[in-house]
């Protein structure tokens, strides 16, 4: 007979396995919200190489490079931010002056070496070096001159951008035109002729007043709208092939206090909310676009972030780092899960961020979301909370469209990343005018440019998915009389270069004008370009 205590022990037994399954789910729920949300100990490093290829060992050095040269690497390995591109280099050499930049070309000359400048090496299709080259590191490079009165930067080519932030901050001043990422060297944004969210200069290269390159002979050229303009030219947006950039003076302009409000439309409305109410509106000092990655309203829904001018009242508070990287390195960790982490990220940006904003003020009787902020603190932005612990890397694409041919494109967009399955965490739009100003412009036309930032795993399959994601949405913005941006993954064939880049050939026909012998080079210019 079975007494009401022999009941104990199961129950026992099942509680203590019901503790452990739990005890075991907390563990595993508690790592991965650690790292999720957790900084990096270090630099991410990788030996996943995409495209699949053989990577060579690492080239023994020429020689002994002379005592004259500052060596932060002899022989070994570099890579680009992408974390895809492990490439062996004959050696990194540490500039911090012209003469050290002269040396450097010489040595590299009298050793058959190829060239390429580094900054923080952000482009991910190697364009920032070449297999057995010699690489300049220019972040030594580093000073900064402000002429407050003629609003005028004389910067070297390794300043980074938040270095002059700070510089301008000091004095009432901000930057014209860069990145939205402030982490990237003034020579490396040249050198892509990179574009912002102030939609007046758009490109950064209508705020270059004059730069100065040495050529590979050692010889110096200063180049500007009305001297040597056939070198500014293809220096802006010329991925480092005409020589090293020394250092540039840039426009700069007032740190002005702005109302930022969030406004939510259809895609399809967008561009003519645009014309009507932001394009050549003077009231407008910063303006860009996001489109919904969420499941209910994907590549649907586009928020507007506008900023107009408002009175600045007393004087702007000085800058300050970001309070939420923790929480946003979080957020965007779990958009990368899927539908569910993507809907909660468009959520919590949509109704929380607006609260959590950093404001000078809150104007309520505008609207819920609006505040006072600077044009300093808005352009701001290292992004860090991007760095992770994750086996994965996050690739960056671009792509520009005539404004009216905007909802055709998004259609694209959205038809081509369901279709082959990419993993698109972002799509950010922005502004970019005509240009006539270089040599290979990415802008036919007023345009938008569309952003993209993709999710790849440090595997075959990821990676071939993004492959052919990028090929198709070439082909989808050429299509709407589009371009694609050239400093990423060199996917695209020499056909689709030359279709979107009718002028690629004159470019490269240039750069032996300029540099006869050959001593510039990357691994960009050897697949479209170099010999064949």
């Amino acid at each position: 007979m079975k007494t009401v205590g022999s009941a104990a022990p199961p129950r026992r037994r099942v509680l203590r396995q019901v503790l452990l399954a739990l005890s075991a789910m907390l563990v595993f729920v508690g790592k991965k919200v650690f790292d999720y949300a957790a900084a990096p100990d270090g630099e991410k490093q990788s030996d996943f190489v995409f495209p699949p290829r053989a990577v060579p060992a690492a080239p023994r050095a020429p020689n002994q490079p002379p005592a004259g040269l500052r060596i932060r690497q002899w022989g070994g390995f570099t890579n680009d931010a992408s974390h895809l591109n492990k490439t062996p280099v004959a050696g990194i050499v540490k500039v911090s002056s012209e003469d050290d930049v002269r040396k450097a070309l010489a040595f590299a000359r009298e050793n058959g070496l190829k060239v390429t400048s580094l900054g923080q090496q952000h482009s991910m299709g190697g364009q920032t070096f070449t297999p057995g080259g010699l690489l300049l590191d220019m972040r030594e490079m580093s000073g900064i001159t402000v002429d407050a009165e003629r609003k005028v930067a004389a910067v070297q080519a390794g300043v980074r951008w938040r270095e002059l932030q700070q510089a301008l901050d000091a004095r009432a001043l901000a930057v014209k035109a860069m990145q939205s990422i402030n982490i990237f060297s003034v020579g490396g944004t040249l050198s892509v002729n990179a574009h912002g969210i102030d939609p007046m200069p758009g490109p950064v290269a209508p705020t270059v007043r004059s730069l100065r390159v040495m050529l590979s002979s050692g010889e110096i050229l200063r180049a500007s709208p009305t001297e040597n303009v056939e070198l500014l030219r293809h220096v802006l947006g010329g991925y480092g092939l005409f020589g090293v950039i020394l250092d540039a003076e840039l426009d700069v302009v007032a740190n002005e206090a702005y109302n930022r409000q969030a406004l939510y439309m259809d895609y399809r409305e967008f561009p003519a909310w645009y014309r009507t109410n932001v394009e050549r509106n003077a009231s407008i000092g910063l303006v860009f676009g996001r489109l919904s990655v969420s499941p209910s309203s994907y590549l649907r829904e586009t928020a507007a972030h506008v900023y107009t001018r408002a009175p600045i009242g007393d004087s702007l508070p000085a800058l300050t780092s970001d309070r939420h990287e923790t929480t946003e390195r979080f957020v965007i960790n779990l958009s990368k899960t899927g539908g569910l982490g993507r809907w909660t990220r468009w959520t919590l940006e949509r109704y929380v961020e607006p609260q959590l904003h950093s404001c000078v003020s809150r104007n309520r009787a505008m609207s819920e979301d609006a505040c006072t902020v600077s044009r300093n603190a808005e352009m701001y932005d290292d992004m860090d909370y991007l760095r992770n612990r994750l086996r994965d890397t996050d690739v960056l694409q671009e792509y520009f469209v005539p404004f009216d041919r905007m909802p055709a494109f998004v259609d694209g967009l959205r038809e081509t990343v369901q279709k082959n399955g990419a993993n698109l965490l972002n799509v950010t739009i922005r502004t970019v005018h005509k240009d006539s100003l270089t040599a290979l412009p990415y802008a036919k036309d007023d345009m938008f440019g569309f952003v993209l930032y993709f999710n790849v795993g440090f595997n075959d399959a990821d990676n071939r998915i993004l492959e052919k994601t990028t090929t198709d949405l070439i082909d989808v913005s050429r299509g709407c009389g589009g371009t694609f941006y050239l400093p990423y993954q060199l996917f695209y064939s020499p056909v689709q270069l030359r279709s979107a880049y009718p002028e690629v050939d004159d470019f490269f026909a240039t750069k032996k004008k300029y540099d006869p012998i050959g001593l510039f080079s990357n691994t960009w210019y050897e697949k479209y370009g170099g010999p064949t």
